[in-house]
């Protein structure tokens, strides 16, 4: 399984033997490989790739996203965002407090901030520390105000610095607010901690009666356009339409 970011990556990938390809929009939580939309990107990584499965990431956060991405072709969904609010979550509580709060305006994607001195694009909540640094003028690595200090301490003691890609993950003490609280925008679609379990069943669930909805609208609109077309006499093409028998 190989993440990408645009057709020329998935070309790469599926020329090299990849297994299975996602396709990661900028939405997405997290290290970001890409500048396009999941549903803008989706469609043209299938395209470029098939017959190799294509998984879609960014933003899904509950059945609609998931029918969507089926819809363009997807085999299948990647979730991250969505899971981090769940019971089982490995991160501390107040993370996951922070993300039902969130409103899908409450994160910032870039490559300055929380890469741990490296350069990586991410998207993560608004909080303190970026605050702080938008404030200064939302300068480069080496500039950016507070750089070095240590605000928390990791599951073994070690120091944790203010901008470090590690985030409020289990057992990590000290400023977790102004850690990377790694976000996609999905989060303005999440509104409470539940089962991982319950999680999968309602996103399923809400996915089946979308697509089922949709057939039966689909299904709905040909019958009368049929008997819109019958009633008119029939359509264009011979006799071959509706009134033609």
């Amino acid at each position: 399984m190989y993440t990408v970011g645009s057709t020329e990556e998935a070309n790469r990938a599926a020329a090299s033997g990849i297994d299975i390809i996602v396709a990661q929009g900028w939405e997405s939580g997290g290290h970001v490989r890409s500048d396009v939309a999941t549903m803008a990107l989706l469609p043209t990584v299938v395209d470029t790739v098939f017959p190799v499965p294509v998984i879609s990431a960014g933003s899904i956060s509950d059945g609609r996203g998931l029918a969507a991405a089926l819809m363009l072709g997807a085999s299948g969904v990647l979730i991250g965002t969505r899971f981090v609010a769940s019971e089982e979550a490995t991160v501390d509580p107040s993370y996951k407090d922070r993300i039902v709060r969130a409103s899908e305006f409450d994160t910032i994607l870039s490559s300055r901030v929380f890469n741990g001195g490296w350069d990586a694009k991410g998207r993560a909540l608004r909080n303190s520390t970026v605050e702080k640094w938008e404030a200064s003028g939302s300068p480069g690595v080496g500039h950016r105000p507070g750089e070095g200090e240590i605000i928390a301490i990791g599951p073994n003691g070690e120091p944790i610095e203010r901008y470090s890609a590690i985030g409020p993950y289990s057992r990590v003490t000290g400023d977790l607010e102004g850690l990377a609280n790694w976000a996609g925008q999905g989060v303005g679609l999440i509104n409470r901690i539940m089962p991982a379990a319950d999680i999968v069943k309602a996103i399923t669930e809400e996915a089946d009666s979308y697509t089922h909805l949709r057939a039966h609208e689909t299904l709905r609109y040909l019958v009368c356009r049929l008997l819109l077309e019958k009633k008119n006499g029939g359509g264009g093409g011979g006799g071959g339409g509706v009134g033609g028998g």
